[in-house]
C-alpha cells in the first residue's frame, strides 16, 4: 500500500474521534509517506511535533494499524524548508478575533457594595501602581457580577493616564485560538512577544484552560516573563484557581501568588443601586420602587436584571408611558413568574426520550447515537434556561463553549430540513415543560 492510499484511510479514521476543529487543525495539514516499516508525518515545526505526540499519538498509531494491517512505527518530521520573504497568514475566517476594552467600563462607573467591596479595592490599587500591590489579580465569581467591568476599568485607567502604557486584553479561549493557529502558521516567536512584551496583560475566564496541556505550558512562561519584568497580570475565573479542574499545578501556586478576590451576589440595596445607575446612564429616571421590585426576582445575575431594565425602558418609550410599578410587572411578571428550567433538567428529559443515561451525554463519546442527542440538549439547554454557552458546557460535562454554539447550530440546520427531528424536539421540550407546570 502506497502513502497516497493509506492516508484517506486514515484520516478518515481520524476524523470520526476528533472534533473538526481539533482534525482542522492538527491532522489536516499532515503529509505523510512511507519508508520501510515508518510512516513519516511532516509538520511545519518543532512545536506542532511535540504537540501531536502528546495528544494524537495513540489515535494515529491505531488508525495506521487498521489501515495498513501493519505496525508501522510512527515519526514526525519537522519541514526543511528555506525562509521565504512572503508572510503567511490564516485565511480571514480563521484569524482569531481581538478583543478590547470596553471604554464604558470604568471605576466611575461601577457601583460598590458589601458584595464587591474587596475586589473593586484590589482593582484600583493595581490601577494606582501597576506590578507593584497584588501581581497577579485574580477577580473571581459567578456570571454576570462584574469581573469584566472590573478588569476592564483597570485596563481604562492605566491607558487613560498613559496613553503609551501597552495594555493588552483578551479572553483565554481567544489566547489559546491565537497560540494554535501561531503554530500552524510558524509564527509562535511573534505571538510570544506580543504577549510577553506588554505592561499589563488582562486574561478574562482564565478557567477555560482547563485541560489544555499546551497552551497552559505557553502562558506558564508567559506568566513568568511578565511578572519576572514586573509587569502587572489581571485574571478572571468563575472560580477559585484551586477548584479549577485540569489546571497545572505550577500555573495554580502562581494564580495564588497575589490576591484573589471574589465577587459575591449583590444584596437588595446594591441591586436598587446599580439599576438606578444604568437607568441614569440610559436617561430614564427610575423610582426607587420600581428599582426594587425589579431586584427582588429570583435572578442573582445583574445581568438579566439590566435586560428587564431594558425591556421596561423599551416598552415605555414605545407605548409613551411612564416606567412605573404597574408598567415594570406588565412587562417583567411573564418573564419570571415560571420557575426556571435548569440544564440538568433538560439532559434528564433529553437521556428519558433516547434511552440513554444522562452520563452518556456528558460523557466524550462521539457515535451518532450519543451525540446527536448530545446536540439537542445542547439547542433545548439554551433555548429553555438561561445558561451561558460556556455554563451549558460545564454542566455538560466540561464542553468548550464553542462546542456548544456549534451542537445549537448544527440542530438548528437539522430541524428547517427535517419535520421528523423538529417534532421531536417539540415532544423533548414538551415534556420538560410539563414538568415545570407541575413541580
Amino acid at each position: 500500500m502506497s502513502d497516497h492510499d493509506l492516508w484517506p484511510g486514515v484520516a478518515r479514521r481520524l476524523r470520526a474521534q476528533v472534533s473538526p476543529r481539533e482534525f482542522e487543525t492538527w491532522l489536516r495539514p499532515l503529509k505523510l509517506r512511507l519508508e520501510d516499516s515508518r510512516a513519516i508525518f511532516t509538520v511545519p515545526n518543532r512545536f506542532f511535533a511535540d504537540w501531536l505526540s502528546e495528544r494524537y499519538l495513540s489515535a494515529i498509531n491505531q488508525a495506521l494499524m487498521s489501515e495498513s494491517g501493519n505496525h508501522l512505527e510512527t515519526v514526525f518530521e519537522v519541514a526543511d524548508q528555506e525562509p521565504s520573504p512572503a508572510v503567511v497568514t490564516p485565511a480571514p475566517a480563521e484569524v482569531p478575533r481581538e478583543l478590547s476594552l470596553n471604554p464604558a467600563y470604568t471605576f466611575s462607573s461601577f457601583v460598590v457594595g458589601p458584595c464587591n467591596e474587596l475586589a473593586h479595592a484590589a482593582c484600583q490599587a493595581v490601577a494606582d501602581q501597576p506590578g507593584r500591590q497584588y501581581n497577579p489579580l485574580m477577580i473571581f465569581g459567578g456570571s454576570g457580577l462584574g469581573k469584566t467591568h472590573l478588569v476592564s476599568a483597570v485596563g481604562n485607567q492605566l491607558t487613560g493616564r498613559d496613553p503609551g502604557f501597552l495594555v493588552h486584553y483578551t479572553s483565554s479561549e481567544a489566547y489559546s485560538n491565537e497560540m494554535i493557529q501561531a503554530v500552524r502558521f510558524d509564527g509562535i516567536q511573534s505571538f510570544r512577544n506580543k504577549y510577553r512584551q506588554v505592561d499589563c496583560l488582562i486574561i478574562d475566564d482564565i478557567q477555560f484552560l482547563s485541560g489544555r496541556e499546551r497552551t497552559q505550558e505557553e502562558f506558564f512562561h508567559t506568566f513568568d516573563s511578565l511578572f519576572q519584568s514586573g509587569k502587572q497580570i489581571v485574571l478572571t475565573s468563575d472560580k477559585m484557581p484551586r477548584d479549577i479542574p485540569g489546571l497545572a499545578g505550577r500555573l495554580r501556586t502562581r494564580f495564588e501568588w497575589g490576591l484573589p478576590a471574589d465577587l459575591q451576589t449583590p444584596d437588595e440595596e446594591t441591586k436598587i443601586a446599580i439599576l438606578q445607575r444604568k437607568a441614569a446612564e440610559k436617561n430614564l429616571v427610575l423610582s426607587r420602587k420600581v428599582a426594587s421590585y425589579l431586584s427582588r426576582q429570583p435572578e442573582s445575575s445583574v445581568r438579566v436584571l439590566e435586560g428587564y431594565l431594558n425591556r421596561l425602558m423599551a416598552v415605555s418609550r414605545l407605548q409613551g408611558v411612564e416606567a412605573d410599578l404597574e408598567l415594570a410587572r406588565q412587562v417583567v411578571g411573564p418573564l419570571v413568574s415560571e420557575r426556571q428550567v435548569g440544564v440538568d433538567e433538560v439532559l434528564g428529559a433529553v437521556a428519558s426520550h433516547y434511552g440513554l443515561k444522562v452520563a452518556d451525554l456528558k460523557g466524550s463519546r462521539k457515535t451518532r447515537d450519543i451525540s446527536h442527542p448530545r446536540q439537542v440538549a445542547m439547542y433545548l439547554a439554551r433555548r429553555l434556561t438561561r445558561s451561558s454557552f460556556p455554563e451549558i458546557g460545564r454542566a455538560m460535562g466540561g464542553k468548550d463553549h464553542s462546542t456548544v454554539v456549534k451542537g445549537v447550530k448544527r440542530v438548528e440546520q437539522l430541524m428547517a430540513k427535517d419535520p421528523e427531528l423538529g417534532e421531536t424536539v417539540r415532544v423533548v421540550e414538551a415534556a420538560i415543560q410539563g414538568g415545570r407546570r407541575g413541580g
